[in-house]
């Protein structure tokens, strides 16, 4: 399946053959950004040892909400969270991807990837808002965390500006999943 960007966006180019880490910089609001896309992983071993073509990030299993029965979302959320099992080391949930934005050699954001989720980086009173960045589209393959190579992943990603029009931006802030991924 292939995403498209909603109207406002311009894209973001990632190439899916260069892997990851991967930097691309753009033009906003009058300032040139880098936006850093990574994946990291704790067991490099593990990694080398699949098959190059095996999806290990895919962005589709992010928009779903977390196991929840239908009783009471919040308590059963922190109730499958506190109990369940640690993810396998080569899984979507253990290779987490994040997206940094730096402006002049100075970090002004960074969250983890959520596919469909608006982040709207350099929000401090220093920066000002600055940038929009959505993900539409991530699948990233064990071959793409360890070298460059068209090994089948996929990244669809753009940006817009503050005040380009729309709703109205958002902050980087993940609504739900785990509460680690705020310690950035």
């Amino acid at each position: 399946m292939t995403s498209v960007l909603p109207a406002g966006y311009s894209p973001l180019p990632f190439n899916p053959a260069r892997g990851l880490p991967q930097q691309v910089r753009v033009s906003a609001n009058g300032r040139l950004l880098a936006v850093t896309l990574v994946a990291m992983t704790g067991d490099i071993v593990g990694t080398l040892a699949l098959d190059r073509t095996r999806p290990v990030v895919d962005g589709m299993e992010e928009q779903a909400p977390r196991g929840a029965s239908g009783k009471d979302p919040e308590q059963d959320g922190v109730r499958v969270g506190l109990t369940a099992q640690p993810p396998d080391a080569l899984s979507s949930a253990a290779v987490r991807p994040y997206l940094v934005v730096v402006d002049g050699g100075r970090v002004i954001g960074s969250a983890p990837v959520v596919v469909g989720l608006p982040m709207a980086f350099g929000t401090s009173q220093a920066t000002g808002l600055v940038v929009e960045v959505l993900v539409t589209e991530l699948c990233l393959a064990a071959g793409a965390l360890v070298e460059p190579g068209d090994v089948g992943s996929r990244i669809v990603a753009g940006f817009r500006e503050a005040g380009a029009g729309g709703p109205p931006l958002r902050s980087a802030v993940p609504l739900e999943g785990n509460v680690h991924d705020l310690l950035v």
